[in-house]
């Protein structure tokens, strides 16, 4: 079972502002797959393209890009929220 916990705390620490739509799909696949599988599952053969291949299918489907920088955008916005709290 996903531990969304780890996913949520993985794409807060991930994303930032200059991140492209590519990378931020990447971070998102990255995410998901650590969540479901675990951290070692990183260090599997071909990670790497899969990543790659998982994240053109996010960037080129209007939907999947949308939701994924929808989401991108709301952990953004509570970073940049906490960072102003802790700036005070």
């Amino acid at each position: 079972m996903p531990n969304l916990e780890q996913f949520e705390e993985n794409i807060f620490n991930s994303v930032n502002q200059g991140l492209t739509a590519k990378q931020i799909a990447e971070k998102t696949v990255v995410a998901a797959l650590e969540a479901e599988y675990g951290k070692t599952f990183t260090f599997s053969p071909h990670f790497a393209k899969m990543v790659d291949v998982l994240a053109e299918i996010i960037v080129t489907n209007p939907d999947l890009r949308r939701q994924t920088l929808s989401m991108a955008s709301r952990y953004l916005q509570k970073k940049n929220e906490q960072y102003q709290t802790n700036r005070v």
